[in-house]
């Protein structure tokens, strides 16, 4: 019983990181180091976080046309941000992520 009290916690904790931006590879660094467990368990409990992540978008009833169209008009602005910056390789992570997102990969 106690185990699955600190999964949950710590899933708890892992769908925050990501909520506030973190990657899934700083999340677990982060439980593995903060809550003393290995980590591949620590990748398994992003897992479960990443699935309550989708499993909120799926009973929101998100139109996912309309965010797709949102992601796309974001990460267009963000690469005009980073070019009148000169952070080339933030423009390239933002066609990465658009070319990602829109299936023109190979």
């Amino acid at each position: 019983m106690a185990a699955n009290a600190a999964t949950v916690a710590r899933v708890d904790v892992a769908l925050s990181m990501l909520q506030a931006g973190h990657s899934a590879s700083a999340t677990v660094s982060h439980l593995a180091g903060k809550h003393g467990i290995s980590r591949r368990q620590g990748q398994r409990i992003v897992a479960k976080a990443y699935q309550v992540l989708r499993d909120d978008i799926e009973q929101s009833g998100i139109n996912r046309r309309e965010e797709s169209a949102q992601l796309v008009h974001t990460l267009h602005e963000a690469m005009a941000k980073a070019l009148a910056s000169g952070h080339a390789s933030a423009v390239v992570g933002c066609v990465r992520e658009l070319r990602e997102l829109l299936g023109l990969g190979a």
